[in-house]
């Protein structure tokens, strides 16, 4: 009897990754047989999608002339069941989802942090490492003994510090970083091409011929050429424009006009979306200018936590009708996801013309050091590939001065934040976020350790169990002049989005603010 493939996916019930992939695990008839086991610590969502995906396997058999059987589906709210001798796994968590992410956005903000993200650095993504680390060491703990040869895709955010957490807990154990990011820096890449008259179909083709480097959210392109010619100094040529001119609408409705400044500025593309780009460069978003920008680029001004809500609730409510028969479920597709790319490369040991976007150790004994200009210590955004089952970075790739200058700070904090959360130690969740080059821009260490202290009272119920004997009491905080109220917090009136405590006057010196005429 043929041993089956067993796909584990831990987090099945995502509202934004479980449909899509569900797609991509119906359509690998590469993968035959196959054990799809779904696991979500929320019981409801986690049997929805189980319907789903046994109806999408049902109407994907069918499709590709499969049998229904040669697919079992199988869920658990226990990982160890669903990790249990799997060949590989998938994880897309949200500890805490938005009702943590409140207090992520609009605590900070009433100290006059902005974020319009909070999910990756800042006081924001600080809290969501702090819910999210230990149980993805935990999980790295669990593989290294139920599948220690299974590798790990990683969705969760914030990928650096949940990979460097999960690989100090496991060391042996391939936990991997992926993000989107790429493929819309690429896309913009491609379009700039497209205007020269070079048409590179389709653009992700382009990107297996691209070098990139830097952190989760804040990697830049180090090298943008196409069979052997260098479209870097044409596209330096036009970054003003490209940035300004209203010819060039697509470009910037892609959400990279920040990009085209900095590019303009340091001579390098950072391929993220702006929104995620600009967070890590604090003097071009913080309490002074987030809300004025430039003319020539938009991201949000504030992360809408409540929208992210209410689109949750709505795709819910028709995974629920897909669930029942109600309405129809998608298709097999085999674009979407690059995580079943990967899983087939890693499977059939697939050469290393297909990088992927991946986010791993910067240095491992398993290889040498993958950007030199970065600590040792941090976990960089790199391409890399599967060979003889281990996961590869593709070259040493080297970020120009000025460039690595920016990310480092940023690298560094990894270990601050992972340090923090893998402890139980109030100092270091303070030193932490004083380290946070977000956080630190106001220049503030006492209303930071207060931040820090409030932060963890709102969010104690997501957080480490051992972290309760010292996390401070209500009565203790409300002693402070900087003390934020549940009424505070409420939507109602619009009172979460008010600023109670500002930083100093004269921090506006630092501020960038886009130059008149």
């Amino acid at each position: 009897m043929t041993e089956r493939f067993k796909l584990a996916y831990i987090g099945a019930g995502s509202f934004r990754f479980s449909i899509g992939f569900f797609r991509n695990i119906v359509n690998a008839k590469e993968l035959l047989p196959m054990e799809v086991a779904l696991c979500d610590v929320d019981e409801r969502s986690l049997g929805i999608m189980h319907k789903i995906l046994a109806r999408m396997v049902e109407k994907a058999s069918r499709k590709k002339r499969y049998g229904s059987g040669d697919i079992v589906v199988t869920k658990s709210t226990d990982r160890r069941e669903a990790l249990e001798n799997a060949s590989f796994v998938y994880k897309s968590i949200s500890v805490g989802m938005q009702e943590a992410e409140w207090y992520d956005i609009y605590l900070p903000l009433k100290f006059g942090i902005p974020q319009n993200t909070g999910d990756t650095l800042g006081p924001g993504g600080l809290l969501r490492s702090f819910r999210t680390d230990h149980v993805a060491a935990g999980i790295a703990s669990d593989m290294a003994e139920l599948c220690p040869k299974a590798p790990l895709l990683n969705y969760t955010n914030p990928q650096g510090s949940i990979t460097m957490a999960a690989r100090t807990a496991a060391p042996g154990v391939q936990y991997v970083g992926l993000c989107h990011e790429l493929f819309g820096g690429g896309a913009v890449l491609w379009a700039f091409l497209a205007g020269k008259g070079r048409f590179v179909r389709p653009f992700k083709t382009l990107l297996n011929h691209m070098e990139y480097a830097g952190i989760n959210h804040f990697a830049w392109f180090t090298r943008f050429e196409v069979k052997g010619k260098d479209y870097y100094p044409a596209l330096r040529d036009k970054a003003k424009a490209l940035g300004k001119s209203t010819r060039f609408l697509t470009l910037r409705w892609l959400g990279h006009g920040f990009n085209f400044h900095l590019l303009n500025r340091y001579g390098w593309f950072p391929y993220p979306g702006s929104r995620y780009v600009a967070e890590f460069m604090t003097d071009y978003y913080n309490y002074f200018n987030y809300e004025t920008q430039s003319p020539f680029w938009r991201f949000p001004v504030v992360r809408d936590v409540g929208a992210l809500d209410r689109d949750r609730r709505s795709r819910y409510a028709t995974f629920e009708r897909m669930a029942s028969g109600e309405a129809g479920v998608p298709g097999p597709r085999a674009i979407g996801e690059r995580a079943m790319e990967m899983t087939l490369d890693w499977r059939e040991n697939h050469p290393a013309n297909r990088p992927h976007v991946v986010n791993l150790p910067n240095v491992h004994p398993g290889y040498p050091k993958i950007v030199p200009e970065l600590p040792d210590d941090c976990v960089v955004e790199i391409p890399g590939y599967f060979k003889d089952g281990t996961i590869l970075p593709v070259k040493t790739i080297h970020l120009p001065g000025e460039v690595a200058a920016l990310v480092r700070p940023h690298a560094e904090q990894q270990r601050y934040t992972v340090n923090a959360a893998l402890g139980s130690d109030p100092g270091l969740c303070v030193d932490a976020m004083r380290h946070d080059p977000m956080a630190n821009w106001i220049e503030d260490d006492d209303k930071l350790e207060y931040l820090t202290r409030l932060m963890l009272f709102y969010e104690k119920r997501w957080l480490p169990a051992e972290w309760a004997e010292w996390i401070p009491a209500e009565e203790e905080l409300k002693r402070s002049k900087w003390w934020v109220s549940p009424a505070d917090l409420a939507e109602e009136g619009g009172a979460y989005k008010k600023v109670m405590f500002p930083p100093d006057e004269r921090l506006k010196a630092k501020a960038f603010f886009w130059p008149p005429g």
